[in-house]
């Protein structure tokens, strides 16, 4: 049983690797078991590029663990079938590098690779600051569409706030109350008791904020909702049911505005709203 990490940094010659201790690859159980926000997302590192590029980890039967896992910028994949964790601060990237003897990362390499992690999150009063503008989702449907269990186990209100939880998540049943009609007042009040914030400007918000993302609810009078969210292009999309994640409207056409898109017999739209996926709690 063994823990590999190599840092993925050079194009001609081959990549630093080193062995973690055993009490090393328990710390590691420790910090993945530890964070507990999720993200569709796969780490950008993995399209390759010049530099720091991030961390491997390949585990040969240790439990517990990925047998392949990579790091970078904030994002830890845990392989094709997984979702991703997300980290803060790059706190797991920094801990990795201290793991490497300067025999294996040279203090130049080193001084580079930290020079390319994210900020520390600072703390005030002994609490950490809360982490901006790293929670606008990317348009990226393959993430969704391309596992069938995704698909068909995550709906609209999963899809908007961009948390996979396989219970076709509910408003409201996360924390305890869902709604108790289909009437767009309680539909939103479920909403808001889970974590999302209503805004008070009823026009569609041009750009993405700097914490969390926008999204919007509508309602097929007396037989179901419907979400929406804005993209990191401050582009709308949807995934209506079981059915795949798409950036078009009822009659396919791009959706500039959720309020005046075609959305079939949702006729009745509700409000848009400011969701923090970090902090929410959907089921």
């Amino acid at each position: 049983m063994a823990v590999t990490v190599s840092l993925c940094v050079y194009s001609g010659r081959e990549n630093p690797c080193w062995q973690l201790s055993q009490d090393d690859v328990a710390l590691l159980r420790s910090k993945l078991s530890s964070l507990k926000s999720t993200s569709l997302e796969k780490a950008s590192g993995l399209l390759g590029g010049l530099g720091y590029q991030g961390f491997s980890i390949a585990s040969d039967r240790e439990l517990d663990l990925e047998p392949s896992i990579f790091v970078h910028l904030n994002i830890i994949d845990l392989g094709a079938s997984n979702v991703s964790l997300r980290d803060e601060g790059g706190n797991l990237e920094r801990w990795l590098l201290s793991t490497a003897g300067d025999d294996v990362v040279s203090p130049d390499l080193r001084a580079h690779v930290e020079s390319q992690l994210p900020p520390a999150i600072a703390y005030a009063g002994g609490r950490p600051l809360r982490a901006k503008s790293l929670e606008v989702p990317r348009y990226e449907p393959n993430a969704w569409n391309s596992d069938s269990n995704i698909r068909t186990n995550n709906n609209c209100y999963n899809y908007a706030n961009n948390k996979v939880t396989n219970t076709f998540a509910q408003p409201g049943r996360g924390t305890g109350q869902i709604f108790g009609s289909l009437a767009g007042r309680d539909v939103a009040a479920a909403a808001v008791r889970d974590g999302l914030e209503g805004l008070a400007n009823p026009n569609a918000p041009q750009m993405t904020p700097v914490d969390g993302h926008f999204v919007a609810l509508v309602i097929w009078p007396g037989n179901d909702y419907h979400w929406y969210r804005l993209d990191d292009l401050a582009q709308w999309s949807h995934k209506p049911g079981q059915t795949a994640a798409r950036d078009y409207d009822n009659a396919g056409q791009p959706i500039a505005d959720p309020k005046s898109c075609d959305r079939g017999p949702y006729t009745e739209f509700v409000a848009f709203f400011q969701t923090f996926p970090n902090r929410i709690t959907i089921r």
